[in-house]
């Protein structure tokens, strides 16, 4: 096992496409948020904490990891040599556990120092600036979450990439569903019933509401929230799972 992990490991860091992901991935919120920090808050105070402004830049690092993970299942597939994997390794179920692994290994380190940057670096300028600001508060949860919405969609990436075994259509799926498609559905749903029906959204509803610091009475709790983007995630990981086991390489 220890064998294939490393692998797929090898495979992922020394795959052009992959490191751009995995750099825009941290380094966009980065840049974004330490422009923000050296150009706003001109009233000399920061209103929230930062914690829970970093935590706003998740859903993108979040997204980006899923592409990560999609190029994780498809690109043997595109390149033909997912046949010498499993050749090397007739075991598909221990092929597929180190592709997890090895996805989130990686979308939980790059989760981290996205938000390690981030938080340092809009330190160092705030303090510059001689900003009033506050770190933590009691967002603390955020960090948690960030990093679990992060390892949740790279999750979901590789599971789309393992059912349509192509890298265009599971970006398409993983980008347009929660960004697009999913807020126009339940918008709809909400419209006809006449009652919020996003907070059944999967995604939007659920998945980007964990880094939430604040919660309305006709919204899910944290844990319901937590179990709804969890169960969905599930579902396409086994599924991507069942697929990848019997279907020919």
């Amino acid at each position: 096992m220890i064998g294939v992990l490393k692998s797929e490991l090898f495979k992922l860091r020394t795959t052009r496409a992959t490191k751009i992901v995995v750099i825009c991935s941290v380094a966009l919120p980065a840049i974004i948020f330490g422009l923000t920090s050296a150009f706003a808050f001109t009233n000399g105070e920061v209103g929230d904490s930062l914690v829970s402004m970093v935590g706003n830049f998740a859903p993108l690092t979040g997204l980006l990891l899923g592409v990560v993970g999609v190029l994780c299942s498809t690109q043997e597939y595109s390149q033909g040599t997912i046949r010498i994997t499993l050749v090397a390794t007739p075991n598909r179920l221990k092929v597929f556990v180190a592709k997890l692994l090895t996805t989130l290994v990686v979308s939980v380190a790059s989760a981290l120092l996205m938000l390690l940057l981030c938080l340092l670096l809009s330190q160092v300028v705030l303090s510059t600036r001689n900003v009033t600001f506050e770190l933590i508060g009691s967002d603390i949860r955020v960090l948690f979450s960030a990093v679990i919405l992060s390892a949740f969609l790279s999750i979901l990436g590789l599971s789309l990439g393992l059912i349509f075994k192509s890298s265009p259509g599971a970006i398409s799926a993983l980008l347009l569903w929660p960004t697009i498609l999913e807020g126009m559905v339940f918008g709809l749903l909400s419209v006809a019933f006449d009652n919020n029906m996003m907070k059944f959204a999967p995604v939007q509803g659920n998945g980007f509401r964990l880094i939430a610091t604040y919660v309305g009475t006709d919204e899910n709790t944290w844990l319901v929230s937590l179990t709804y983007f969890s169960a969905f995630v599930a579902v396409f990981a086994v599924l991507g799972a069942v697929l990848f086991a019997r279907r020919d390489a």
